[in-house]
């Protein structure tokens, strides 16, 4: 039998990640990979897992397209028990184009349980939030 306590420190902890990568169609892999990762540690069922991978690399890719020539993708995961939001980010002229009956739009908005799109100040941003089918714990009494 498994209790709360003997579940993975990961799973009922916070905090954050950040990646820098190249913005090219190359390296959305690494944060495809590394969402997939912080998902299945916090114990996220196959599905939400698959969702977050997907969503992300929906994002990154609607960021590489408008990003500046030589410019960095900079991500970062913020995770908390039976949830995990990435804030991706690429220096941009031109805001991310958002079509809300675009393929990428209704894959981001379907997989995922909240998605913005920003550009301020030079900068194209679009955060995504997946939360777990499964409840979160309890985590009272607990050490986080």
């Amino acid at each position: 039998m498994t209790t709360l306590d003997d579940r993975s420190p990961a799973a009922t902890s916070t905090g954050q990640v950040r990646l820098s990568v190249p913005a090219d169609r190359a390296f959305v892999y690494v944060l495809r990979t590394t969402a997939a990762s912080m998902a299945a540690r916090l114990d996220f069922t196959v599905d939400d897992i698959e969702d977050l991978r997907i969503a992300v690399g929906e994002a990154a890719a609607l960021l590489v397209a408008t990003a500046t020539p030589g410019s960095d993708l900079e991500c970062t995961f913020t995770v908390a028990p039976g949830e995990v939001r990435a804030t991706l980010s690429t220096p941009s002229e031109a805001p991310v184009a958002v079509v809300t009956d675009s393929f990428a739009w209704q894959v981001l908005t379907t997989l995922t349980t909240s998605c913005t799109s920003t550009h301020e100040d030079g900068v194209a941003a679009v955060t995504l939030q997946v939360n777990s089918l499964l409840d979160a714990p309890d985590l009272q009494g607990t050490e986080v």
